[in-house]
């Protein structure tokens, strides 16, 4: 139970759940576990007690609590954008045991609709929602936030003991070291001289730091802690300061009042963790077991200070991070579990390794690419941006995510899936080792050996509306069009509001000529989401092709005005812009997909395609060889890295590149042509006539190829 770090956010199929199973399982292998994830994004204690209340009733053995980072942004917390800020508990749950019957969701629905909240506020628009909401750390509403998670938290823990469950409380780690605070405020009542002072002496500490000054830096920071304390990057810096110098335990100090003072209040703080000790504590003889996962993520953190080594980002654990916690979760639950008499402990059988529960889990150094691709693109948005440390954090992903990129090649994807099917060999039930599979052969262009995955787990899970529409998608790309969309009229049954599921019925609808149907389906994606870019490019295509072309350029102006920034999409959006010849556009969409996929390497080649349209052929060059350093096997970058050689004059290494690209891609006939030039200009006619040949036998009515087979004959015969 907990939020989006519990469920395993940004990859809940290797979060602490699916770890914890990894390492139970093997090491008590006469059991049957079953770990229910009823952890979600964006909640907090106010909705996890409905949620353990309703566990009560399910017979569970053990309750794992892992939680306590949104009690102020979420839900009728001091900083949340979810209604109401912080009323008495009577009326917070009151409120919410009337949205759980069928008049009060009636209730709510009537209300949204008379008053509808702007569109900025109307679905999860991350953490930059929450710019507007900073709460400083005495603000007198901080008290009822303690208040009522102690109080909800005990409540937990009560429903626990009626449904005869053991419990497994867990401190809840953050990511002190790399991780700055979001935001910070001066203390009320700073007179404006006394604030320019300190924003002085805090701007030159930042320069002695930057310039490995630390002593320096230190004594500025000390003599603007006197006009204002409560700064939290100012402690920040300190603590960075501190640590330049040894002084490992001044820097833990400074970290943790630096998180504490952050305004921004997205992780749980000294007092919320001090709050779950002492509930453990007060329960010992209630079978309520402390795991203090704070200290044992400090103890295997560099300097004893929890950071990157552990965490994605602020809260979030990547898959070290979740190894570590869910271990020592796991020497807890072994404690607590019903005893079995017939069981035998084999006393040489330790806890499975990471690299057991990675092989296990079917984690690769692909998915830890995944991982760090979708933490690059939630970095490069607010409030992240305004962070002390940003620019190293975003360089630091950089990296990684280029010492990753083999593992984004197709020999690394390759492995991926051989990684999966041996997972499965162990675990054939596992219905998330069967869609890791089908994701990774999604990408692979396998959309055959995808679908036939995707329908193993509709059969499992009928309800899963995401799987019909996953298995919808690789259908239409199949071309297996009536069962698509089947399948995805399957998955709007059980979601009608699905954004996927109702934009690919509207690309095969496009398809098949059914222009009013397609753009029905396409006004509802935007009557839902009116600012959905991708909705208003597919749009605007359909529009067009029935010529109705003032209509479609709206909704295409509107598509670059309203971009999503996913790598996807962004790359669609700078495919059409090329296509429509709006090549400064098309540029910054390739290359916003670009930064938040790097080792995308087509999209390389797209960028360098546009660029050398545009004359800027150096850059161009440079994206080619980029991509081929990305997936040697691109026969398309051999082919534009080899034409930009040409014509520098380098025969040579131009004609190694024509070659390798018809050796990846016999069929690729633009890639013979100009091997067949370059060994001409190599004075290799025979060589040269052979390509042309081969490319006329393929293309009879080729222009080019007619023109130098017949130069390479007259030559050939001494005319």
């Amino acid at each position: 139970m907990g939020e989006s770090a519990a469920y395993g956010d940004p990859q809940p199929d290797f979060g602490l759940p699916r770890m914890l199973e990894a390492l139970l399982s093997p090491r008590f292998p006469s059991r049957r576990f079953e770990i229910v994830n009823v952890a979600m994004t964006a909640i907090n204690s106010h909705a996890v007690l409905p949620i353990a209340r309703e566990c009560a009733r399910q017979n569970g053995d053990v309750w794992v609590i892992y939680m306590g980072n949104n009690e102020v942004v979420g839900p009728f917390g001091a900083g949340t954008v979810f209604g109401p800020r912080v009323a008495s508990l009577g009326l917070i749950r009151c409120s919410l045991a009337l949205k759980a019957t069928r008049t009060g969701q009636l209730l709510d629905r009537l209300f949204a609709r008379l008053h509808p909240p702007p569109d900025s506020k109307r679905e999860w628009g991350g953490m930059a929602m929450f710019l507007g909401n900073q709460v400083r750390q005495e603000d007198p509403r901080m008290r009822a936030v303690y208040a009522h998670f102690s109080r909800n938290l005990d409540d937990v823990l009560d429903a626990a003991h009626r449904g005869g469950a053991r419990v497994v409380l867990s401190t809840v780690g953050s990511n002190l070291k790399d991780c700055a605070p979001f935001a910070s405020s001066h203390a009320p009542g700073l007179t404006i001289a006394a604030s320019g002072e300190f924003d002085r002496l805090y701007q030159q500490a930042v320069d002695s730091e930057q310039h490995g000054l630390p002593r320096e830096a230190i004594e500025l920071v000390s003599q603007a802690a006197r006009l204002d304390a409560s700064y939290a990057a100012l402690h920040y810096l300190w603590g960075r300061c501190c640590l330049a110098l040894g002084r490992d335990l001044d820097a833990l100090a400074q970290f943790k009042e630096a998180r504490d003072l952050d305004v921004l209040r997205f992780r749980a703080d000294s007092q919320i963790n001090d709050i779950i000790r002492q509930a453990a504590t007060s329960r010992a003889g209630e079978d309520v077991r402390l795991v203090d996962s704070e200290r044992t993520l400090a103890s295997r953190a560099s300097h004893g200070i929890m950071g990157g080594e552990t965490f994605y980002e602020h809260v979030h654990l990547n898959f070290e991070g979740n190894y570590l916690v869910a271990r020592a979760i796991a020497d807890e639950v072994a404690r607590l579990l019903p005893s079995v008499p017939e069981e035998r402990a084999d006393p040489h059988l330790g806890w499975a390794s990471p690299a057991e529960c990675a092989q296990r889990l079917a984690w690769t150094d692909w998915n830890a690419y995944q991982g760090e691709r979708a933490i690059l693109g939630r970095i490069s948005d607010p409030p992240f941006t305004a962070q002390l440390n940003h620019a190293e954090q975003y360089e630091r992903l950089r990296h990684d995510l280029d010492q990753l990129s083999v593992a984004a090649s197709p020999a690394s994807l390759r492995r991926a899936i051989l990684s999966c099917q041996a997972a499965m060999v162990a675990a054939p039930n596992d219905w998330v080792l069967v869609k890791e599979l089908a994701v990774a052969q999604e990408k692979a262009g396998d959309f055959a050996g995808a679908a036939s995955n995707w329908r193993r787990i509709v059969q499992w899970l009928p309800h899963c509306g995401e799987a019909w529409q996953q298995l919808g998608r690789d259908l239409a790309e199949g071309k297996q069009e009536a069962e698509a969309l089947s399948a995805l009229q399957q998955a709007l049954k059980l979601d009608p509001t699905s954004i996927p599921a109702l934009s690919a019925l509207a690309q095969i609808l496009a398809g098949q000529g059914r222009t009013s149907e397609a753009v029905c389906q396409y006004e509802k994606v935007l009557r839902l989401k009116p600012y959905w870019s991708p909705a208003h490019l597919g749009l605007g295509k359909v529009l067009e092709a029935a010529g109705r072309s003032g209509e479609a350029e709206r909704h295409f102006r509107e598509a670059l005005q309203s971009r999503v920034y996913t790598p996807a999409a962004l790359g669609a959006l700078g495919r059409f812009c090329f296509e429509k010849g709006w090549l400064s556009e098309a540029v910054t969409n390739f290359t916003d997909s670009l930064k938040l996929d790097p080792s995308d390497a087509p999209m390389h080649v797209n960028l360098g395609v546009t660029l050398v349209t545009l004359g800027r052929r150096a850059e161009a060059q440079s994206h080619f060889a980029e991509a081929l350093r990305l997936d040697p096997s691109l026969p398309e970058a051999h082919v534009r890295l080899g034409f930009e050689l040409g014509r520098q004059g380098l025969d040579a290494e131009a004609m190694e590149h024509f070659a390798e690209a018809v050796r990846l891609k016999p069929d690729l006939l633009e890639a013979r042509m100009n091997f067949g030039i370059a060994l001409t200009r190599q004075n290799r006619a025979e060589e040269a006539l052979a390509q042309c040949e081969e490319v006329l036998r393929q293309n009879p009515t080729n222009s080019l190829a007619l023109k130098h087979a017949q130069q390479l004959r007259g030559k050939a015969r001494g005319l």
